[in-house]
């Protein structure tokens, strides 16, 4: 028989969770999912998924956390992470913290032979990804999705191409495997959904099967979920798919480029369901993460090539439209390094190697933050220090807001460089995301207006290129 005291670390941060509820129920959510191992010497122990969440819930929380801390326990407290743990495992508390007694078996019997955990395609996880301002909202709720099921149900990330949506997805996966070895999973590709499918009917196949290999799973993974927008039919069945699987509690994570309500041809009640839980945008890095992207996979080469700093500082500086092409562009220059056998590459050599990628990257940016600002500033008969003032009478803060939405859509700045060319931060441009589609959606005025500026813009970029 076991028994085992309480830990004064539940106790204790149930009390801090409290009073950062208080405070700010964004931040309880993150840190609720979080683990308290243990208290010693002042010092509490949280349990953590990896280093980069930790460092992420640092920058992001730490504030609000050591304010709660020391208002519950006093100033001289603190708080450390531990890696590798996640809710709901059973953690084994420190010798000093726990009593116990335990029976012997009668007789001793061999353990069963461990077999090798199970991966899931690829190597993409969490510990690989790298967190940024633009994608760390999406790499959390990713991560709570993924250790705790079904409290973001479902989870709809979305997001341009080649910003990191399949490694989330993989991430998730792999994730979960660790926790739960023997854990069905499917992931797929709407593409293929809708082929396989598509191939049934053409066949007049019973549908049972290929329904049955979807809803018999505990985590669903389906990319590129705008696609449906193709199939009458499979929306039908994606419906009664969704239904069944939230129904049961099972998770489900819906990537694709466009939020549900700007898929062209999405049933209105799938639109809603995918609403129903957490939708959060994922956006192409800032430059402090493309170099470190570049960084880990300069380190993961299995040939010793010699790039230096600032070959790496280049590429990350005017490769900025997606990973992939980011990826891309540093194979291009590895693979060109080895085969002409070049012991150094200097930046200039790189320049000429990626002139093509680098024409593209600078035509993306023709449409200046400020050009936007002011073409908006005329479309709506303002100044132009309207539109970068603090006033917000809602004939000057919709257009505002359409402002940075159309930054968003036609520059490769980052949320917090839009938030800064208007004087105010990163969040101000996420809520402008939100809010100007909806916008869009109850005014034909507002539609036409957005429709004219951008008929404007890319004139503009066309003439330019």
């Amino acid at each position: 028989m076991l028994t085992q005291t309480v830990c004064p670390a539940g106790a204790l941060w149930e009390q801090v969770l409290a009073r950062v509820a208080a405070k700010d129920n964004s931040a309880s959510l993150f840190l609720a999912a979080l683990v308290p191992l243990g208290v010693k010497e002042q010092v509490l122990t949280i349990g953590v998924g990896d280093q980069l969440y930790a460092q992420w819930l640092t920058r992001t929380y730490g504030k609000i956390l050591d304010e709660a801390l020391h208002s519950v326990a006093g100033e001289q407290y603190s708080y450390c992470w531990q890696y590798g743990c996640t809710p709901n495992r059973e953690v084994q508390e420190p010798e000093q913290s726990r009593t116990q007694t335990v029976s012997e078996p009668e007789e001793a019997t061999a353990e069963p032979a461990q077999a090798e955990p199970k991966k899931f395609s690829g190597e993409q996880n969490f510990g690989n990804f790298v967190v940024c301002e633009e994608n760390r909202c999406a790499y959390a709720a990713a991560e709570i999705a993924a250790t705790d099921p079904g409290r973001y149900n479902p989870l709809y990330i979305y997001g341009g191409t080649g910003v990191g949506k399949t490694h989330l997805l993989h991430a998730v996966a792999n994730r979960v495997l660790d926790l739960q070895p023997d854990a069905e999973i499917r992931y797929a590709t709407c593409e293929s959904v809708l082929n396989e499918f598509v191939e049934v009917l053409q066949n007049k196949r019973d549908r049972s099967a290929f329904r049955n290999s979807l809803r018999n799973v505990e985590l669903l993974l389906v990319d590129d979920v705008h696609i449906l927008g193709r199939s009458q039919q499979l929306q039908e069945e994606f419906f009664n798919l969704f239904n069944t699987l939230y129904g049961r509690g099972k998770q489900i994570i819906l990537t694709s480029d466009k939020q549900p309500s700007e898929i062209k041809g999405l049933e209105a009640r799938l639109v809603t369901r995918f609403e129903s839980g957490v939708t959060t945008e994922l956006c192409p890095p800032d430059y402090e993460a493309r170099l470190a992207i570049l960084k880990i996979m300069y380190a993961n080469c299995e040939h010793p090539i010699h790039l230096s700093n600032e070959v790496l500082e280049f590429i990350a500086s005017n490769i900025s439209s997606s990973v992939r092409v980011l990826r891309g562009a540093f194979n291009r220059v590895m693979a060109h390094v080895e085969i002409m056998r070049i012991r150094d590459i200097s930046v200039s050599e790189v320049e000429a190697l990626l002139e093509a990628r680098l024409m593209t990257e600078r035509a993306a940016k023709t449409v200046s933050i400020e050009m936007i600002q002011q073409n908006v500033a005329e479309q709506f008969n303002l100044k132009l220090s309207d539109i970068l003032g603090s006033k917000r009478p809602k004939n000057i803060a919709e257009p505002r807001m359409v402002a940075m939405y159309l930054c968003r859509k036609h520059t490769t700045f980052s949320l917090p460089e839009i938030g800064a060319a208007f004087g105010r931060n990163h969040a101000t441009v996420i809520n402008a995301l939100k809010r100007v589609p909806e916008m869009c959606a109850g005014s034909e005025e507002m539609r036409g207006a957005i429709a004219q500026l951008e008929h404007r813009l890319c004139g503009a970029r066309v003439s330019k290129a």
